[in-house]
């Protein structure tokens, strides 16, 4: 099995298909994962956000990447315009989203703090850490 939210992620080398979500399964745990979409074709996991400043969105990309080491789980990051993030996840090898993405997704949520500009979280109160 792969990893559960909380837990630690399993090598992507040790899963086959069969670890792959179902669309069904994936919509199920987006309901609580307010800041991540579905790729248009259903194989990735997407959030994007704007940072308040170049030195902000990278240090957000930093905090993923030490989360993405740790967990031997890497997502796709791109920073464009300065300071527009756009993080993509999937497991590579299965080429769709297992719970290795969940999992990561929900500890980048939990663990990463990102200083939003101000009129992206204005448009995007569900970012606001309570």
């Amino acid at each position: 099995a792969a990893c559960v939210p909380g837990g630690k992620c399993l090598p992507c080398e040790s899963l086959d298909k069969s670890h792959l979500l179902s669309p069904e399964q994936i919509e199920s745990e987006l309901t609580n994962m307010k800041l991540w979409q579905l790729s248009d074709d259903k194989t990735k996991l997407i959030r994007n956000y704007t940072a308040r400043n170049f030195q902000s969105a990278m240090d957000s990309l930093n905090a993923i990447g030490v989360i993405a080491e740790r967990e031997n789980h890497h997502p796709d990051m791109h920073l464009t315009s300065y300071r527009t993030v756009e993080i993509v996840l999937f497991t590579h090898s299965l080429g769709g989203i297992s719970l290795n993405d969940i999992a990561l997704a929900k500890m980048i949520d939990e663990d990463v703090s990102i200083n939003y500009s101000p009129k992206w979280l204005k448009e995007n109160p569900e970012a606001r850490k309570e």
